[in-house]
């Protein structure tokens, strides 16, 4: 299933990474002998892999503090969607780094399934836990759970997404389902967890391209009036809310001097699941190979970069494509930023009416 990054995942990483980058106890489980490939120059592009990611940052000592820690205080990541697609691949590149991985999965079974094929040595850095974005109630459990269990999260990838349902869907809550599932629970999910982020930590949130079609409809953002919605309206605008929620969300980070950091980035066109309502079963295959521009570990190359590249790479509030700041579409660049603001508050009022609380203050 990720045979690309499984099966040659481990024979690569024992020549490109040394000892002394990896989490204590995994170089001697991968059997890391030799380090010939540690100063070698990757250029990270739009054909750059996931694993590519991974050994430039390291060979150029680029990693993130929080990757290398000490035996007792392993880097947290924290995956939404972690159980398919570039998901899947961002979660085993993390856990490859040495990090403690949080595979979310709305399925315990799916997650487990995906966790039960990577390497032993892997595998044991990765814990499923149940999350359901489309559900309030369960995005609350998961938040719970998660700070009980792993105390501090370092990253947070809000990964996971559903995209151009034919017809108009509702989460558990009553929201149209691809803004509730892809802004709303991934907002409600980031509050919960910011109090238990580390102070050095990152928040990344998996936008698109698709913003630039899209406006938020603040009036009818739930399409709610007759025969306003459309597949890929309201896919576009839940994905230009993605990349509003992070830019006020690192504005509001910057006001309160907290040094976390809050990206958005573009995976490109990538053949997974995600086109799953979009697209007739019986065309898929052959639709998807010519407009997909990426495999499954290009595709996870962004989020890998935007996860795991040191601090001073950005500012906060950055648009990525392509492992490289990206510029959004005016809506999305929100100079004056009416719009992200709004946003905020629009959302925060949807969780409350919605009989959810959120954390009074940020952190």
């Amino acid at each position: 299933m990720l045979s690309k990054l499984v099966i040659i995942g481990a024979l690569v990483f024992s020549s490109v990474l040394d000892t002394t980058s990896l989490a204590p106890g995994l170089s001697s489980t991968v059997g890391i002998t030799a380090n010939s490939y540690a100063t070698s120059d990757v250029t990270l592009g739009k054909r750059s892999t996931a694993l590519d990611v991974l050994k430039s940052l390291n060979s150029a000592s680029r990693l993130a503090p929080y990757v290398a820690r000490g035996r007792d205080d392993v880097g947290v990541a924290v995956v939404t969607g972690g159980n398919s697609g570039i998901g899947a691949v961002s979660v085993e590149t993390l856990a490859v780094s040495g990090m403690k991985v949080v595979l979310c999965s709305r399925s315990l079974e799916s997650g487990e399934a995906i966790r039960s094929s990577f390497p032993d040595w892997c595998r044991r850095n990765v814990r499923v836990q149940k999350l359901d974005l489309a559900d309030l109630g369960s995005v609350q459990d998961a938040a719970n759970e998660i700070r009980r269990t792993e105390g501090t999260v370092h990253v947070l990838l809000n990964n996971a997404g559903v995209m151009a349902t034919p017809k108009r869907m509702e989460t558990k809550q009553g929201f149209e389902l691809q803004i509730g599932t892809n802004h709303v629970g991934h907002h409600m999910f980031t509050r919960l967890l910011l109090p238990s982020m580390s102070s050095d930590g990152r928040v990344v949130t998996v936008a698109s391209e698709a913003h630039r079609m899209a406006r938020i409809n603040f009036e009818d953002i739930n399409f709610e009036e007759s025969n306003s919605y459309s597949p890929w309206g309201a896919y576009g605008q839940s994905k230009l809310a993605n990349i509003l929620f992070a830019k006020e969300l690192n504005d509001q980070l910057k006001q309160q001097g907290s040094k976390i950091l809050s990206v958005s980035l573009h995976p490109g066109v990538i053949a997974s699941n995600l086109w799953r309502y979009s697209t007739p079963t019986f065309i898929r295959g052959l639709l998807l190979s010519l407009i997909s521009n990426k495999s499954l570990e290009q595709g996870a190359a962004t989020s890998v970069y935007a996860s795991l590249v040191e601090p001073n790479e950005f500012n906060g509030g950055e648009y990525l494509d392509d492992c490289a700041v990206a510029e959004p579409s005016s809506i999305g660049k929100d100079s004056n930023r009416t719009n992200r603001r709004k946003l905020w508050d629009k959302t925060e009022a949807m969780i409350h009416n919605a009989g959810y609380k959120l954390p009074a203050s940020l952190l």
